[in-house]
């Protein structure tokens, strides 16, 4: 019961909120020029964004450009990843290996399909340098939950 506690927690904290911070941050500060919003234009939704960017006006201005522009994109791809490694996890099977290749194919896809014109938008170079960054963090963190906090303790030098 105490492992399915921690992987609700773990998907809470590492998918989910991650995903809902870089969504306010992208429907907030971003440009409502952007494909999205001209998508839902009209709709609730619309709305709904139109008073999240009237709220944040004052700090919008404020904030650096790699806060509005990159990191939503890093968050996505901080969460996609960490979905797979949370669903995945205690499991060393090449589908766990495929899952997650899946995931950083995803994640990096978007701007590499820019860049190739593949896909609509136009290639930055920082969201795809946030996007690697947050996937490497997820590896870590993914990789310190399983390292014993008395392993590292042991090897600290103490004076």
């Amino acid at each position: 019961m105490k492992a399915r506690s921690q992987v609700k927690k773990a998907g809470i904290v590492r998918v989910v909120l991650p995903i809902l911070f870089g969504g306010l941050i992208y429907c907030s500060l971003r440009n409502s020029k952007l494909a999205l919003f001209q998508l839902i234009h009209g709709s609730t939704l619309d709305r709904l964004m139109l008073s999240l960017q009237r709220i944040s006006s004052p700090i919008a201005g404020l904030s650096p450009e790699w806060f509005s522009q990159s990191l939503p994109d890093a968050l996505w791809s901080y969460a996609c990843v960490s979905f797979v490694l949370i669903c995945w996890r205690g499991e060393s099977s090449f589908y766990r290996g495929l899952w997650l290749c899946f995931a950083v194919i995803l994640s990096l896809g978007f701007e590499v399909g820019q860049l190739l014109n593949l896909v609509p938008g136009t290639f930055c170079f920082h969201d795809f340098l946030f996007s690697i960054i947050a996937i490497a963090i997820a590896l870590l963190t993914e990789a310190a939950r399983k390292t014993p906090v008395k392993a590292h303790m042991a090897s600290v030098p103490l004076g």
